[in-house]
């Protein structure tokens, strides 16, 4: 009876022990739940609805199990406070959809571990799960810093939108009130301790192997899929059916897959049956499966070195991917093919690569066979390939770290002392952890350090092995003894600053190409050189006296650096930039506002910048109070209410962050200046009287400025703009219109502003009526009298205040001319018809002074008509072209055609722009053309010519027969034609094809050209100077009688001109080409050409061409050209041919920061037609 209830109470309590619910299964790592290791904070919320419970009945939640990797590493993700509760809820309806903590228990508060690929989280009282709601597990993990994505807690995928989750590296989200997460299917594999599963889970279905299956590892993996309800799975494998010899109920924990570790044998019968577990029960009558192990071991696919490869390193690598069932791989290297006289049956062990030692390196340039099989005890691959590979010269001396060579340190940032270096033959030393790359090629130098920090500096970088076009490099500074080192800094820039060394101690650099090709090697020149030391007034202490100017003229100026500078530690407070290398200085005030500015400033540094920033502080040393922030030199900055005879301090500094190889430095002239005091004329009563020109040219201007004027408390009444910097001049009127002429105006304040504005008075100081507004350089005058004086003041119109708004300027009285004769329609001038489009003969005009006519108001630019002149002509066809041309000051005309007289006139055409083409016309009939600005602004005018034009006939050229012919030149100028399409007509069969809409054509032209012997040929049009044609389209035509191009173009010319270059063509045959133009465009004419740089110049036409150079090459940012000053445009190609930047306006830099290290082609299209390619490559 004893023992019955024993049995019994043991029963109980394993029950109770083991009891557990789990959900999900298999090694998925999705992330996301119960909180991702990968960022730094987590929130997270589960909801586990009743049936993927599935309990046999209420009852207590003691503790929550989830699963990763037994080696995980989630030591930054430990701090986790876990929540749980009843909810209703089956998803989240929105990302902010979260159940408030306050309505969820708090079950437990700590740091996690894990345990043999479990964390279980022991809850400090267990929670009473109801059996009827779904639960809702809330985790909130606090720990700062994350791990990487490998160590992830395994995952499931649930229902739609059953877990939201928040997850920040900067972020720690608060439980009570969380911001907006993320909706999931993703949940953890989770285990409820506890509870007990309601029902035994069924058999897994079994994915691998089939049933049956033949050829298997002797190391297989065993898979299945998920069952419901099971918190484990266990294997059985045996010889026999139904054996467990070998496994006997092994437990694979929650994965869906079981791999074996220790191999089984090959070419045996192996029986095996996978069960699912929970504190139910286990699954019975599974369903048992057999498979059948390989015979023997596949041969290696070795991937290195490759067949016959050349010139790999006397130390090689071997490489290849790992063979099913092989516990480890031998090598064969012989000197002959089947020969094992090197190495023979070599033990690699369970590797996947091999590089030989030192003791097993080869001999250079020499050729070996080799093989390679895998085994297992006995059983080893048979009949496999055998190789060959020629090795390279034997390795540098300074192949591996004890013959490291010793670099001289340089005193200076120049590398006046440089040492050569090559990675041919070198061999890997050691892995780049903590670096990158692949150094299989890696060379060792060694320096004793003169300085806390050095610039180390990898230059002209050549390929040398088997692969062409490496220049990418890679070095690592290690400290201290060859076996035992430290590493210092790891650079892929060729350039870097080494910082925190110790002076006296001996550094070692370690040189490799990037490249993991054995075969990429390179050669190069490495350089140590030293920063400079700090400048004397690095330090606010010692901060440089600096003199007080009298004027804003800098006559006397402090010359600085902070090339060397550092960080004095005083914060910018307000100002920005980063202050890493200011330096200082102090000056005494000597008035209540001086003037500060930055000049000459040079980059000096290895990075270019001329970013220069000030801030000006009050007090002293170690209690100063900012007071200016200074970004911008290019005028002077106004310090204002300074106090006189108190020290203040300026410290200067590069703005931009100095790292790495990056130094930002500069050298500067430093200026402090005093404000002049106010100009004569400040005030009204001191007014500078102004002498009356007779015309609108000013031959005596009177130079003036408003700076450090003060205001004159004049008001300016219905006048704009702030008059606080006034200045005052009077004139006599000669005449009842003048006009105020301001002219060379130019900043001399803190502001590049110009913005003069004038206000003009009749009166008498202190009781003066203003009478006129000017905004602008010039003011009309009207109604004055004559003998009268006027008074003018002149006035920056911002408000002047921590900025200083000023100006020089000069300004004079002019007075303008009578009214045209042809003021009115009465006087209207005639204009002589031409027979053409040429305008051989034509009239000059202007709208200066003219005033507006009482005629009909024209129906386009009517409120321009304020300064209208008038032209007439006798018309000698139906239809004449009127056009403007040469025009001058306002460039926006119009124009209107009238019939009939004066007083009475009927417009017959409107046009805004300046050629405008009447039709309807009645021969020998008396036409008037009004000719005006179309802006209403008094003081717009303009001269301008006007022609009368007739349409011509069509050309001799307006049809194929009659095409001109082209002479094939070397350039296009060589035998450039003059064509004209006035007059032509549209060859009705014919389409541009390179047209959107192939009929936007107007009338065209015809040209014919015999092919040269080279097959090629460019056929271009230009403008012709004064011609109204500004847009052509252009194609080229086998003969007459063809209406398929052969080529078309649209404005792949110069502006909206076209240009077809071909090739391949028959030499001797004649190309007929037909020149429209565009439909919008006017007729006139046009330069057309066709070349061809094959062609011979004639004697005297030729003419050498030096050839340019580009430099640096390799080069970093910048790209510098050596003359552009015969270069017309620059395009940038890269070697796969696709065009990354054009340079339309070339100059001798080009900045090509923005594109990725590589090799491009640098195309230099020459103004004579020709082209240059340079190759350069970008570090």
């Amino acid at each position: 009876m004893r023992k019955t209830l024993l049995t019994c109470l043991l029963f109980l309590i394993a029950t109770f022990v083991n009891a557990q619910v789990t959900l999900g299964s298999g090694n998925t790592q999705g992330g996301y739940a119960p909180v991702d290791v990968n960022f730094g904070y987590n929130y997270t919320q589960q909801i586990f609805t009743k049936s993927e419970i599935n309990t046999s009945a209420a009852g207590n939640i003691t503790g929550l199990k989830f699963y990763l990797p037994s080696n995980a590493d989630i030591t930054k993700s430990v701090d986790w406070v876990v929540y749980v509760g009843h909810t209703t809820k089956t998803t989240f309806s929105s990302t902010t959809d979260w159940v408030a903590a306050s309505a969820l228990t708090q079950v437990f508060s700590g740091a996690v571990s894990v345990v043999g690929g479990e964390v279980t989280v022991n809850f400090s009282s267990p929670f009473a799960y109801n059996n009827t709601d779904n639960l809702l597990i809330a985790i909130d993990e606090n720990t700062v810093d994350y791990t990487a994505s490998s160590n992830r807690f395994y995952t499931y995928t649930g229902p739609t939108n059953s877990g939201l989750h928040f997850r920040s590296d900067s972020v720690n989200p608060d439980p009570f009130s969380p911001s907006a997460g993320t909706r999931s299917t993703v949940k953890s594999v989770t285990s409820l301790l506890g509870l007990t599963a309601a029902t035994v889970p069924t058999c897994p279905v079994v994915s691998a192997p089939a049933a049956a299956a033949t050829n298997v590892s002797v190391l297989p993996t065993i898979t299945w899929g998920a069952v419901n309800y099971a918190t484990s799975y266990k294997v059985s494998v045996g010889t026999t059916p139904g054996g467990t010899d070998v496994l006997n109920m092994q437990d694979a924990g929650v994965s869906t897959s079981y791999t074996f570790t220790t191999s089984l044998n090959f070419n045996t019968q192996y029986y095996y049956t996978v069960y699912a577990s929970n504190s139910a029960g286990t699954s019975s009558a599974c369903t048992e499966r057999s498979f059948t192990t390989f015979a023997t071991l596949a041969c290696p696919a070795v991937s290195a070195p490759t067949a016959a490869q050349t010139g790999l390193p006397l130390k090689t690598t071997f490489a290849w991917p790992s063979i099913s069932g092989a516990l480890g791989y031998r090598l064969n290297i012989g000197t002959s093919a089947g020969s094992s006289n090197v190495l023979a049956n070599f033990d690699m062990g369970n590797v996947t690569s091999y590089t030989l030692t030192a003791a097993q390196q080869l001999n250079p340039l020499t050729q070996y066979y080799y093989t390679i099989v895998s085994y297992n005890g006995a059983v080893v691959s048979s009949a496999c390939a055998e190789r060959s590979f020629t090795t390279t010269v034997a390795a540098p001396s300074n192949d591996d770290c004890a013959g490291a060579v010793t670099l001289m340190v340089n005193p200076t940032l120049a590398c006046t002392t440089t040492v050569p270096g090559n990675t041919l033959g070198s061999t890997m030393s050691m892995a780049a952890t903590p670096c990158f790359g692949t150094p299989n090629d890696d060379v060792w130098y060694k320096f004793v350090a003169t300085s806390s920090s050095h610039l180390l500096t990898l230059s002209n970088v050549v390929s040398t092995g088997g692969t062409t076009g490496i220049t990418d490099m890679y070095f690592q500074v290690l400290s201290g003894a060859c076996g035992t080192m430290t590493s210092v800094l790891c650079s892929d820039e060729d350039v870097n600053m080494i910082t925190g060394l110790t002076p006296g101690d001996t550094y070692y650099v370690r040189v490799y190409t990037y490249s993991s090709t054995i075969t990429a090697n390179a050669s190069f020149n490495i350089c140590v050189s030293t920063p400079p030391a700090p400048p004397v007034n690095d330090e606010c202490a010692n901060a440089v006296a600096l003199t007080i100017n009298p004027d804003t003229n800098c006559g006397n100026v402090t010359s600085g650096t902070t090339s060397g500078g550092t960080s004095s530690g005083v914060a910018l407070g307000t100002c920005t930039g980063t202050a890493d290398d200011d330096v200082w200085y102090k000056f005494t005030a000597t008035s209540t506002s001086h003037t500060y500015q930055l000049k000459n400033i040079v980059s000096v540094g290895t990075s270019s910048s001329t970013s220069l920033y000030s801030q000006v502080f009050s007090g002293v040393c170690g209690t100063l109070t900012s007071t200016t922030c200074i970004t911008s030199n290019t005028n002077f900055t106004f310090l204002s209410g300074l106090t006189v005879g108190q020290t203040y301090y300026v410290r200067i500094y590069n703005s931009n962050a100095n790292s790495g190889a990056s130094l930002y430095s500069n050298t500067f002239d430093i200026c402090i200046g005093t404000l002049p005091v106010a100009p004569a004329n400040d005030e009204c009563s001191a007014a500078v009287s102004l002498t009356v020109n007779a015309s609108l040219t000013c031959a005596t201007p009177v130079a003036g400025t408003t700076l450090s004027a003060t205001n004159s408390s004049v008001p300016v009444g219905t006048c704009t703009g702030a008059a606080d910097d006034d200045v005052w001049y009077s004139f006599t009127a000669i005449g009842a219109a003048h006009t105020v002429l301001l002219s060379n105006i130019v900043a001399s304040g803190t502001s590049t502003s110009t913005s003069l504005y004038t206000q003009v008075f009749s009166g008498a100081c202190g009781t003066l009526t203003s009478i006129k507004c000017g905004t602008t350089a010039t003011t009309s005058l009207t109604g004055l009298t004559v003998g009268q004086v006027y008074y003018v003041r002149v006035y920056n119109s911002n408000t002047n205040g921590t900025t200083v708004y000023a100006n020089n300027f000069n300004i004079c009285i002019g007075t303008p001319p009578p009214p045209p004769v042809n003021d009115d329609c009465s006087g209207a001038v005639m204009l002589t018809v031409n027979p053409d489009y040429l305008c051989g003969s034509i009239a000059s005009g202007t709208t200066v002074s003219a005033t507006a006519s009482t005629e009909t108001a024209p129906t386009c630019g009517a409120t321009g008509v304020n300064d209208d002149v008038w032209y007439k002509f006798i018309a000698t066809n139906s239809a004449h072209r009127v056009s403007l041309s040469n025009v001058s000051g306002s460039t926006d005309m119009a124009m209107a055609v009238y019939s009939g007289a004066c007083g009475s006139l009927v417009q017959v055409l409107c046009s805004d722009p300046n050629v405008m083409n009447v039709t309807g016309l009645t021969v020998g009939q008396e036409y008037k053309v009004r000719v005006y600005t179309f802006t209403a602004t008094a003081t717009t005018t303009a001269s301008f010519d006007i022609c009368v034009g007739t349409l011509p006939p069509p050309p001799a050229n307006d049809d194929c027969s009659g095409a001109v012919t082209l002479t094939p030149g070397n350039t296009f100028a060589q035998n450039v034609l003059i064509g004209n399409t006035d007059g032509s007509t549209n060859s009705p069969a014919l389409t541009a094809t390179c047209l959107s809409t192939p009929t936007n054509v107007g009338g065209n032209v015809w040209f014919k050209v015999v092919v040269p012997a080279s097959g090629s040929l460019t056929i271009e049009t230009d403008a012709v100077t004064g011609s109204l044609l500004t847009d052509t389209v252009m194609s080229v035509f086998a003969d007459c009688t063809s209406t398929t191009s052969i080529a078309c173009n649209d404005d792949d010319g110069n502006g909206n001109f076209s240009k077809i270059s071909l090739t391949g063509q028959t030499p001797g045959a004649t190309l007929y080409v037909s020149v429209w133009r565009f439909s919008s465009a006017t007729d006139g004419q046009f330069q057309v050409s066709a070349y061809d740089s094959s062609i011979v110049l004639a004697t005297g036409e030729t003419k050498a061409k030096d050839k340019l150079q580009v430099y640096p090459n390799p080069f970093a940012d910048v790209l510098n050209i050596s003359d552009v000053s015969n270069v017309k445009s620059i395009s940038v190609v890269d070697i796969s041919g696709k065009l990354v930047k054009t340079f339309d306006k070339p100059e001798s830099t080009l900045h090509l920061g923005g594109l990725n290290s590589g090799m491009y082609l640098v195309i230099l299209n020459m103004k004579d037609g020709s082209r240059q390619t340079i190759k350069a490559i970008k570090k």
